[in-house]
């Protein structure tokens, strides 16, 4: 008896890699996983199906920096990279993003000394004036401050030296942008606390993003000529090199270890190894999760319910829950759907005439309209809200007031 074919491996949109030694740590599913750097089948190390980002492994491939909702605002946690339990190193309390934003708190690096660096906008005036903090992995002492002023990236060189990014958000947000708030990249070269601008979005006519150091080059996005792709510069910030060629996705959210960088383009990762001269390639993630964020699932219909109407006997209710239209009796009987099941968004339905079966041209809901709600009397709404009430509290297993 032949036996059953294998299912096609899966993957999924992989995000903010960062790498370490022969380690791939990415966020999906709003989880942490760990894949080789050749590629091959990943593991999930956190189960929280909430906020995550921002990785960052310890230079010994041991630890992981990240960020978390999990307790509320973003703070920076930090677990062993085997997988395990996540300590919680930071309580800043920071705003909540803006939608599509960035979150308050980014881990950035780990110092030459072994503390994380991060940056949060906890205390600030604005919600994007982030500075950067130093904290013990132990988390036995509070967020240090760093002498770097306003900052959003920040990568270490040999010696201590650091460059930083300021204003370099991500380019695939906000595309081909040259306005006064691009990126502008520092260096401070000797790692003595004396800074230089390494490059201004002028002398590129364009903005730049992920500041990272590579060897003896630093490397950055740009979409200055067009597309988000890979370049580098000397530390002078000469000799400005293009390695990537990505003509359709933006590259993304750039990392390093110091010899190679790590990126996100689309929902896939790639490698690039500048010391091989090889052209970046990707690394085959195959991700074996049972989607359980995509698998069907009960919502509370009391909290995305819209707008109801009682019919004039007050025997039948008409609502729309999620767009969509349901009818049902007060007390009893099954709540059934009308319309179109999936792809139309239904509101303001209400019944037409006395009679039972009546229905309105263009609908396939009997007995109801898209237009002309007529609001059924006070005593009518008062058993309404009675007899909705009942059904939430069945529904759901609320209690309502």
């Amino acid at each position: 008896m032949a036996s059953a074919s294998a299912p096609a491996a899966t993957t999924g949109y992989l995000r903010f890699p960062t790498i370490a030694q022969a380690t791939v740590v990415f966020v999906t599913e709003d989880d942490l996983w760990s894949v080789p750097v050749a590629g091959g089948q990943a593991r999930r190390l956190t189960a929280d199906l909430l906020g995550i980002g921002r990785p960052v492994l310890s230079p010994d491939a041991l630890s992981i920096a990240f960020t978390s909702d999990a307790q509320g605002r973003a703070d920076v946690y930090v677990m062993p990279a085997a997988g395990g339990m996540a300590r919680r190193l930071t309580w800043l309390g920071g705003p909540p993003p803006r939608p599509g934003g960035a979150t308050s708190t980014k881990v950035l690096a780990w110092a030459p000394d072994g503390r994380v660096v991060f940056t949060s906008t906890a205390r600030q005036p604005f919600r994007n004036l982030s500075m950067a903090y130093a904290i013990s992995p132990e988390g036995d002492q509070p967020p240090a401050p760093l002498p770097y002023g306003p900052l959003r990236d920040a990568s270490y060189g040999p010696g201590g030296a650091i460059v930083i990014g300021r204003n370099t958000g991500d380019p695939a947000l906000w595309k081909r942008y040259r306005g006064g708030t691009a990126g502008v990249l520092w260096i401070d070269r000797q790692g003595n606390g004396e800074f230089e601008v390494l490059l201004r979005p002028e002398q590129i006519n364009g903005n730049l993003a992920s500041p990272v150091w590579a060897g003896d080059r630093i490397y950055f996005l740009s979409d200055h000529e067009g597309i988000g792709n890979l370049y580098s510069c000397s530390p002078e910030g000469t000799g400005i090199v293009r390695h990537t060629d990505h003509a359709e996705h933006y590259a993304r959210h750039a990392a390093s270890d110091g010899t190679r960088i790590v990126y996100q383009v689309a929902g896939e990762l790639w490698c690039y190894e500048p010391a091989t001269g090889r052209a970046a390639a990707p690394i085959e993630v195959e991700v074996g999760s049972p989607r359980t964020q995509r698998q069907p699932h009960f919502v509370d219909a009391g909290t995305y319910m819209g707008q109801f109407r009682l019919d004039h006997r007050a025997k039948r209710f008409v609502v729309d829950v999620r767009g969509k239209l349901l009818s049902f009796a007060p007390f009893d009987m099954p709540v059934i759907q009308h319309g179109e099941r999936q792809g139309v968004r239904y509101r303001l339905a209400s019944f037409l005439g006395e009679g039972p079966g009546t229905s309105m041209p263009g609908t396939s809901m009997p007995g109801t309209s898209m237009a002309g709600p007529c609001p059924p009397s006070g005593a009518s709404r008062c058993l309404a809200l009675a007899a909705l009430w009942s059904w939430c509290r069945r529904q759901t297993g609320r209690s309502w007031p």
